[in-house]
């Protein structure tokens, strides 16, 4: 062998750059999947926790004229983090929904007075909420979580 080519045998000075410069983008992609995940994550947390709230404020609300209206607000209080105008809430007593399918920053008037209506004669029987998120899982233009990644909580009481 000649002396040039085994000096360039022995030479690894470049190696550790060109592995780095080889794995930086998938730890990259590592790591931006774990923060977007922890956001969603936490994005779900609080939907679940202000829907239970909500829920609650929900079913003791028999002699309220706006039932639909408090628990709003406090979804809507209880979960600062999520756009509301991409929050969709439905409210049941019994099987039945009385509010039908409507955003929590919408005007909740006509649902108040269907629920209340529906409320007043629901003793004992139980009361549901569900709400759903959109979640986004795109990372770095590629959609992890598909075209119909939603999260969504709902919560049961009984009407007081």
């Amino acid at each position: 062998m000649t002396p040039t080519i085994r000096r360039f045998q022995k030479d690894c000075r470049g190696a550790t750059v060109a592995e780095f410069a080889l794995l930086l983008p998938v730890i990259g992609l590592m790591l931006f999947g774990i923060i977007k995940f922890g956001i969603v994550y936490n994005n779900y947390l609080a939907l679940t926790s202000s829907v239970a709230n909500a829920e609650r404020q929900f079913a003791v609300s028999r002699t309220t004229t706006t039932p639909v209206s408090s628990a709003l607000t406090i979804i809507t209080s209880g979960s600062p983090t999520l756009n509301s105008s991409k929050l969709t809430v439905n409210f049941y007593i019994g099987s039945t929904s009385c509010s039908g399918s409507m955003y929590a920053n919408a005007s909740a008037t006509s649902a108040d007075t269907n629920c209340t209506n529906s409320l007043k004669s629901a003793s004992g029987s139980s009361s549901q909420m569900t709400a759903s998120y959109p979640c986004d899982l795109s990372i770095a233009g590629i959609n992890f979580g598909g075209s119909n990644c939603t999260l969504t909580a709902q919560a049961s009481e009984r009407v007081e």
